[in-house]
Parts: C-alpha cells; structure tokens; sequence
C-alpha cells in the first residue's frame, strides 16, 4: 500500500469512528452528564491520537531530513575528491 494510500486509509479510519461513535452516543438514551463526559472523554482520545499521529510524522520528517542531509553530504564530498583529481 503506498504511503499516500495509508495516510488516506488512516484518517479515513479515524473521521470515521469519530462519527460512529458520536452518532451513536447522541441516539443512546443517556443522561446528559453521563453522554457529556462520554463525549468529552472521545475528544480527549481523539486529541492524543492526533498527537501521537503528528508527533510520529513528525519523528519520520526528522529521521528522513537526516538520511537526505548525510546522502548530499556524502555525494558533495564524493564530488569534491573526483574534482580534485
């Protein structure tokens, strides 16, 4: 699966279960303090998946900004001992 179609995959899967989930809190016959704290517990794990999604992009951004910045490193170098010669 490509990464573009796993991004797609996986917000899809959450704006999803999101919805699932709400929809279903809101036609469930609960009180109201009981489906606001239900709600505002959803939010709260929706919030820490988005930041642990961000903060894993994040990492994978940093990780392949290192790798590309020692590839042109080493290929300048490279470039600099054949001119050199």
């Amino acid at each position: 699966m490509s990464n573009c179609r796993q991004k797609d995959f996986f917000w899809g899967a959450i704006i999803g279960g999101t919805v699932a989930t709400l929809v279903s809190l809101l036609f469930t016959t609960k009180k109201g303090k009981q489906l606001q704290r239900q709600i505002g517990d959803l939010c709260e794990d929706i919030e820490d998946t988005v930041k642990e999604a961000f903060s894993d992009a994040k990492e994978k951004v940093e990780e392949t900004a290192d790798h590309v910045g020692k590839k042109i490193a080493h290929k300048a170098k490279h470039d600099d001992h054949h001119k050199d010669k």
